[in-house]
């Protein structure tokens, strides 16, 4: 056997696995976390989605004229407007020659 592995450890070496045993249950401890943040983020982003797809499928099926819709989320910003009867009429076409 291995002399060197049956001397008992000096405190510099007690101190110095005990670091390196730190930070691997600090870098374990991190990471888990990161990870729940992230899950967390996805199933409210999930979340959002769906009430914000029941909502414009409630307000499609309601009766208007024009509905206007503005969001802006992480995403950035859009502008959507629904029903208008202007613009669903086409102008005279001319070809250029």
């Amino acid at each position: 056997m291995n002399e060197a592995l049956a001397e008992p450890l000096t405190g510099y070496q007690v101190v110095a696995v005990a670091t390196a045993v730190a930070g691997v249950v600090a870098g374990l401890v991190r990471a888990y976390v990161a990870y729940r943040a992230r899950m967390n983020e996805e199933r409210e982003a999930t979340t959002r989605t769906t009430a914000r797809v029941t909502w414009l499928i409630r307000l499609a099926e309601a009766d208007h004229d024009v509905v206007r819709i503005v969001e802006r989320d992480r995403d950035g910003h859009r502008e959507v407007e629904l029903g208008g009867r202007a613009a669903s009429k086409p102008g005279p076409v001319e070809e250029a020659a």
